[in-house]
């Protein structure tokens, strides 16, 4: 197969194949496990259309990041397997990045719960 998009179907057949090996990572899983929560916090506390908007969006933004990291990863093994300081710094700041989303998801989270507490 050709792995240029050709066209817009392709395009998104090619997204499917990236789902699908996103999933087979166990911290892909465990953020979906986040999407999850979210609409479930969504019905449970009902809180207001920004919120939502913020609960649906953060959790699909950390499985984006998660899906570059994989890439950063599987490139980085693809180059060497052998101890690299350069790579293990091109992992780490895919891992980092990864962390400062779930921080801001924490907040979010954390901004909304505290709203029961201070009202």
């Amino acid at each position: 197969m050709d792995h240029k998009n050709k066209n817009i179907l392709d395009a998104f057949w090619c997204s499917i194949d990236g789902l699908k090996i996103l999933y087979e990572e166990k911290a892909a899983r465990r953020e979906l496990l986040l999407f999850i929560f979210s609409i479930l916090y969504i019905f449970l506390m009902q809180p207001d259309l920004n919120m939502i908007i913020w609960l649906i969006v953060l959790p699909l933004l950390i499985l984006s990041i998660e899906a570059l990291n994989t890439g950063i990863e599987y490139t980085c093994d693809k180059i060497t397997m052998d101890r690299s300081n350069k790579i293990k710094k091109a992992k780490d700041l895919g891992s980092a990045a990864i962390f400062l989303a779930l921080v801001a998801y924490s907040a979010v989270v954390i901004l909304d719960i505290s709203k029961i507490f201070l009202n």
